[in-house]
């Protein structure tokens, strides 16, 4: 290359990291992308892949698969295989973290093709990672070795968050993808997702290069090119409307440096008030260039030439929505104690539901009192706060695309009829009837393969409930801290000291895993009582919260803010102590039918202020619901679990609700059933159904993770074994699928 000459070229990622070492220079940051990056790009990416998962065309030739551009990066080669990063950390140590959680998924299914392709892109020798950041190593030969990697007060701000959003990787890959398409989706990964190298001829170029693409004065974004378009239409008043345009960018990104924020508001306005219901061009469009979208439907928005009144009522319109929204903004970036109430704005982005700003919106109008917006917007924070819990107790998907289609396909269209906050609490109160489901019903749910953060959301928030009526010190956004807090076993791992009590091993870990038999404790505790039996836990429980802190005999003495909040709230049964005699299935029934009724209190519509008749949650007995009632009996929503391969065949009738398949499993036959659908409900357990075949076989396997399509069997007539996914396979083929 001559001097200052600058070549680009595309690479996929098999390309990419092919017998290359990359590293950073000194003026690079440490890697700091935080929870949102990460679930962005992972979402992005499964998302991409689902879209193109079900055709069929494509399946059989997976190398015509659409590509996904994941953007450009800028290098210099300092020597042969060694490239030296300018700008493109981020994403790079992402994908490296991503790489080594799907190699450690494959090797729990014993894939030998993916683990092979995955090793020529994580190391350039077998050993040598190919991303050689010295700082990093520590994190990820835990990582490699599938070990926990302990934090200490000299790890660098890197490490730390490495092994953070590792744990957020292995988390989130289990939620979007089961373990089938794990396979399909890494080959997409490596061989059609690309990047563009932009490649600079030395260091000090390349320097300067880093310098010119962080200069924060640069191009005009869709944002400026929408100011554009609209205050030259607005006639006299443009100068006006533009300071007070530059004030609305500068308040939305008060509590941090944001500069997507602008972007991310407009696009939300756009979408709660101006896209036509039911058209999902208007949506995509939107999202990818909101400044075309607005120009190609001028007459659709009434904005054209010879009338700035309509332009001016419209910038007008955008600019008093956003100091309106403000609030809410600031409650989704923080836990806020100034009697505003929305700390369900931030429970519902932690969760995932982004698309909340857009349903707010659609609440609020723009000539709105402060006090008005935030009532309405803190009713639709409550409701989607409610929504999420509720399927995560019916063991629904709560992914993004299901809470973007309740909120573009039904709270948008509901919420611009509302005219004050009253017309918007009533109408999300004909939702919560509608919803149906029952609390009381997740008699048998706990932690899943893939469900661990919605677990610890349902147990943060339980926790934090009886900690504030009781008046103790406590820190929701700490019990959220996977770090901080971990989710406790009541019961250690060893199913040989209830043998006698429970002699089906399958029954002994449904059991140990369901919420009842589940808590928040501080991490440093539990690692050093993970072990113990319940009775040599009582005594550690004791100085931990209180939901913990009851089960220690005497807890309750001289206490009468907890004897009071047990009154009160009809607990006296089930918030209690246990003593040693008493069974391990007693206990989690008695506290697992504790945390429902705690649920009942903490979304009960009334006490959100969304009014709703619904139907009893009680029976009049303060036994636990699964001994007063059959663990089977459910009434659920439909089209929950649409997206899974045995959902679509019980839809396509290609499957029977009531079907009993069948696993087999070191010579043991665990059978199941499937319900109306397309859940697992394991025979020996009973209850909550599982989302997944991979989840049920995972259970009764005993094992991480399982490849259910290929291990779960129907029998046909003739007492044939077929797998599902031969089911799968003969439908698709047919047409019928």
């Amino acid at each position: 290359m001559g001097s200052d000459e600058i070549r680009s070229q595309g690479f996929s990622l098999k390309e990419l990291f092919r017998d290359v070492t990359y590293e950073i220079d000194y003026y690079q940051r440490d890697y700091t992308w935080g929870e949102t990056e990460v679930r962005t790009l992972l979402r992005d990416l499964c998302g991409s892949l689902k879209n193109w998962s079900t055709d069929p065309a494509y399946l059989r030739r997976p190398h015509t698969a659409p590509q996904y551009f994941l953007g450009p990066f800028v290098y210099y080669e300092p020597s042969k295989n060694r490239r030296q990063l300018v700008d493109g950390q981020q994403r790079f140590v992402t994908l490296h973290l991503l790489f080594l959680q799907l190699r450690l998924a494959a090797q729990e299914r014993g894939d030998a093709r993916v683990i092979d392709r995955l090793n020529r892109v994580i190391t350039i020798d077998g050993e040598s990672f190919s991303l050689g950041i010295t700082d990093h190593e520590p994190v990820l030969r835990a990582i490699v070795a599938a070990r926990k990697y302990e934090t200490g007060a000299g790890d660098s701000l890197s490490r730390r968050n490495l092994w953070a959003r590792s744990q957020q990787i292995e988390s989130q890959l289990a939620e979007e993808l089961d373990t089938e398409n794990l396979h399909r989706f890494t080959e997409w990964l490596l061989d059609r997702v690309v990047l563009v190298g932009i490649r600079a001829a030395n260091s000090d170029h390349g320097y300067r290069m880093f310098e010119t693409m962080n200069d924060r004065g640069a191009r005009l974004t869709a944002v400026d090119l929408l100011k554009s378009h609209l205050l030259s239409h607005v006639g006299a008043n443009e100068d006006q409307l533009n300071t007070q345009w530059h004030e609305m960018i500068r308040e939305l990104a008060t509590d941090r440096e944001d500069p997507t924020a602008a972007s991310r508001f407009i696009k939300a306005f756009l979408l709660a008030r101006c896209a036509r219901e039911g058209q999902d061009d208007d949506r995509r469009q939107i999202d990818s260039n909101l400044n075309v979208w607005v120009r190609q439907n001028a007459a659709h928005l009434q904005l054209v030439p010879k009338r700035p009144d309509n332009f001016l009522r419209f910038v007008q319109d955008l600019l008093k929505s956003a100091r309106l929204f403000r609030p809410f903004l600031a409650a989704s970036r923080g836990l806020k104690k100034d009697g505003d109430r929305l700390e369900a704005v931030l429970f519902n982005e932690r969760n995932g539901l982004g698309s909340q700003a857009i349903a707010v919106l659609a609440a609020i109008d723009p000539d709105d009192q402060p006090s008005d917006a935030k009532d309405k917007g803190r009713l639709v924070a409550y409701y989607m706060d409610r929504w999420y819990a509720l399927r995560v107790l019916q063991d629904m998907p709560v992914q993004s695309a299901d809470a973007d289609a309740l909120v573009h396909d039904t709270l948008v269209p509901l919420l611009r009829g509302c005219r004050t906050p009253a017309d918007v609490a009533s109408a999300l109160g004909e939702l919560v009837v509608q919803d149906g489901g029952s609390i009381r019903e997740a008699v048998t749910l706990g932690l899943r393969g893939n469900n661990s953060h919605q677990i610890r959301y349902l147990l943060a928030r339980a926790t934090a409930y009886v900690e504030e009526a009781c008046q103790r010190p406590h820190d929701v956004l700490a019990y959220l801290d996977r770090d901080r807090f971990h989710i406790e076993h009541l019961w250690a791992n060893h199913h040989h000291r209830v043998e006698k009590e429970i002699p089906n091993a399958v029954v002994f870990r449904s059991r140990r895993n369901q919420l009842g038999g589940l808590g928040l404790l501080m991490g440093r505790e539990n690692s050093s009582i993970n072990d113990l039996p319940l009775n040599g836990k009582a005594a550690y429980y004791a100085r931990s919260n209180v939901l913990l802190g009851i089960i220690a005999p005497g807890y309750d003495q001289r206490n009468p803010l907890l004897r009071d909040f047990i009154k009160t709230h009809k607990l006296d049964k089930i918030l209690r102590s246990f003593g040693l005699k008493e069974t391990m299935t007693t206990v989690v029934q008695t506290r697992q039918d504790l945390y429902l009724r705690l649920f009942e209190h903490i979304w009960n519509p009334e006490r959100l202020g969304l009014p709703a008749t619904l139907p009893s949650e009680h029976n009049g007995s303060h036994e636990p619901a699964s001994q007063t009632r059959p663990a089977v009996a459910r009434r659920r929503p439909t089209a929950g679990r649409r997206r899974t391969d045995v959902a679509r065949m019980v839809a396509a009738q290609i499957l029977k609700a009531g079907t009993r398949i069948v696993l087999t499993y070191r010579s043991a036959d665990h059978w199941a059933t499937i319900d109306e659908e397309g859940g697992i409900i394991l025979t020996v357990t009973g209850g909550t159904p599982y989302g997944r075949v991979d989840e049920a076989g995972a259970v009764a396997r005993g094992t991480k993770t399982c490849q259910g399509m290929n291990e779960w069997h129907i029998e046909d007539e003739a007492g044939v074994r077929i797998s599902l996914r031969t089911v799968r396979d003969r439908a698709v083929a047919s047409g019928a699928l």
